[in-house]
């Protein structure tokens, strides 16, 4: 099959991510072209030892900026003028257009485009993607998939009908199984925001007088200026945003990662991520979804209150590194690739093996 995957044509897929879709995006592609698919990707670039190919939409020569009609700054004018190239591509030679996106015109120009397509809801509802995707899905031949039952279950009432769930994957063979360190460091991993509650983890390793190490890009350089910096020491440490593979090796040296989100995780990548890697996972109800709860490999309480993680945090001290990773072992990206090409399949009426 030829397959169109959308990111959006200022969305980096280098390494390090800055979040679970992207992570997604190149992992599915990647697994796609390994099953025989041709596979573009709508992106800014990517790094250079992926299989798929990156389709470039460039920004303009000329100022988009406009202070006349509207105001509209340089970079939104770009993102504009980017995004509404999408409907200048022929897409009449994909069997499959694959929606990842969060850019509203890129919505705008799918509804035009009559070529089956999957629309993947990465995020929980809110007015603008509600809106967004209501309108594409009401012009476009498009079916919508949610990343876990939550997810589903959240934009069954928006959309108006039940939404099918294809769970997330990682690439196992990409995170080592580690020897746990059980006199290591507490780590935290994610984007730096309040809703992301790094604040937490730092109050729970500060009370347990363990060291916490903190990774991850900062989205909210006030809150971590006013919330974060300053309770930083020579045991709570801010590393950096790091890639797979440094992320990997972070794990090797920990004892126990900590999930602390107050918002409702969608998926909760990291979470597998460190499975994989060995590590046992302890964190909040709203930080790691239904399907990756565990009661001793990855144990969730229903608080948002530290102090209710030291006990569990002690329980899953006793899970072994192979237990953790054969907990993680059941989400092969090769499995979620293969639910998505069963899809494919049906809607574009196209032979899997194609």
């Amino acid at each position: 099959m030829r397959v169109l995957l959308v990111a959006g044509p200022f969305i980096s897929l280098r390494e390090p991510f800055n979040g679970g879709t992207e992570a997604f995006i190149v992992a599915h592609a990647n697994q796609l072209v390994q099953m025989g698919h041709t596979v573009d990707v709508i992106a800014k670039d990517t790094d250079e030892r992926n299989l798929f190919n990156v389709i470039e939409l460039q920004e303009s020569p000329l100022s988009m900026k406009d202070d006349a009609y509207r105001p509209c700054p340089e970079w939104l004018g770009q993102q504009h003028y980017q995004s509404l190239q999408f409907g200048m591509l022929d897409v009449n030679n994909y069997d499959i257009i694959h929606y990842n996106s969060f850019i509203p015109e890129i919505y705008a120009v799918g509804a035009l485009l009559n070529i089956p397509s999957v629309l993947t809801l990465h995020l929980p509802p809110t007015e603008k993607f509600e809106l967004m995707y209501k309108f594409f899905l009401k012009h476009a031949p498009a079916l919508p998939i949610g990343i876990s039952k939550r997810m589903s279950k959240r934009w069954a009432s928006p959309l108006g009908k039940d939404i099918d769930v294809i769970l997330n994957g990682i690439v196992l063979h990409q995170w080592k199984l580690n020897h746990r360190n059980n006199n290591g460091y507490l780590l935290w991993s994610g984007r730096i925001t309040k809703e992301k509650n790094v604040e937490a983890a730092i109050h729970l390793a500060n009370h347990l007088k363990q060291p916490l190490k903190i990774i991850g890009p900062i989205f909210d350089q006030e809150y971590f200026s006013s919330h974060v910096e300053p309770i930083l020491s020579e045991r709570i440490q801010y590393i950096s945003h790091v890639d797979q593979q440094q992320l990997n090796e972070l794990a090797g040296g920990a004892s126990a990662y900590l999930a602390t989100a107050l918002w409702e995780e969608p998926f909760g990548l990291s979470t597998l991520e460190m499975l994989a890697s060995g590590l046992p996972v302890v964190g909040f109800y709203t930080a790691i979804p239904p399907e990756l709860r565990d009661k001793k490999v990855s144990i969730a309480v229903d608080s948002d209150d530290w102090r209710d993680l030291i006990k569990p945090l002690e329980k899953a001290m006793h899970a072994t590194p192979q237990t953790c990773r054969n907990f993680a072992h059941s989400f092969d990206m090769q499995k979620t690739s293969e639910a998505y090409a069963e899809v494919y399949h049906r809607l574009s009426k196209t032979p899997c093996h194609e």
